[in-house]
């Protein structure tokens, strides 16, 4: 079943629309990474997918539901966002920002419950910071952050997370380890999650599905062993790679080819 349907969605700013007649499902429990170059429009759909901006035409229906009828606090409940940049005017610290994700269920003037409070736990203890509680956001290392704001979406007990490029920022080891924690999420609470990205390597044992942008459109999508081609990595980053099976997961692996050795071949026949 989908909980997520995108029918011809186009979005944009005021100077125009950045992706064009978008298409795509996703289903309870799927993870799926949208991939492509800077510019190919991925934060422009993910925002959109959300209502976060204004210039947005197509057919958006989440959980049955279509998204222009809903108000801000209802997407909320449905829909848990991990941008690609925080910025807080307060130096706040790391359960205060994971506190924040229970706002939505709370009301105006109501106190931290004990459904509340077992929830921050427990994410907290999911995604490994619960020692990090006390130590302000400024203080952490970038994985620590992106670790507490990942957590900050769990806390809003939605059946959707998206994520705009986790990974940016991270260095190789903070990198998987945050794909392993949406990988766990995934198989043990039942989160369909959407992610953009622009590490090939890096989503492919994690994706159930890609789907290839370019110059705002979808280029290509399925899962990754029949999307992962030379013809269409070329197409959509205009790259040239070799492809192998990767020994341990049996899936395709990317590897980029020189531009030396490109030339190197060329001349030698």
């Amino acid at each position: 079943m989908a909980i997520l349907e995108v029918d011809s969605l186009s979005a944009g700013y005021e100077d125009g629309l950045v992706v064009k007649d978008i298409s795509f499902s996703l289903k309870k429990g799927e993870f799926i990474s949208i991939l492509g170059r800077n510019g190919s429009g991925k934060s422009t759909l993910i925002k959109a997918l959300q209502r976060l901006l204004k210039n947005v035409l197509g057919g958006i229906s989440v959980d049955g539901e279509d998204i222009f009828g809903l108000n801000r606090r209802q997407i909320a409940k449905k829909i848990a966002f991990v941008p690609q940049i925080f910025s807080y005017a307060f130096e706040f610290n790391a359960m205060e920002i994971v506190l924040m994700g229970r706002y939505v269920h709370q009301g105006r003037l109501s106190s931290l419950s004990s459904s509340d409070s077992r929830i921050i736990e427990e994410v907290m203890e999911l995604t490994q910071i619960s020692h990090l509680k006390d130590k302000k956001i400024a203080h952490l290392s970038g994985g620590e952050r992106q670790r507490v704001f990942i957590a900050r979406a769990l806390a809003q007990d939605t059946p959707l997370l998206f994520l705009d490029e986790p990974s940016s920022h991270l260095d190789i080891n903070y990198q998987v380890e945050i794909y392993k924690i949406l990988k766990s999420l995934q198989r043990e609470k039942g989160k369909t999650i959407l992610s953009t990205e622009h590490n090939i390597n890096l989503v492919i044992p994690y994706s159930q599905k890609i789907i290839f942008l370019k110059e705002g459109k979808i280029q290509a999508q399925g899962p990754p062993k029949k999307l992962i081609t030379k013809a269409n990595i070329k197409e959509v980053f205009q790259a040239e790679v070799e492809i192998r099976e990767n020994i341990h997961s049996k899936l395709p692996e990317i590897s980029l080819i020189p531009e030396v050795q490109r030339t190197d071949e060329t001349q030698s026949s």
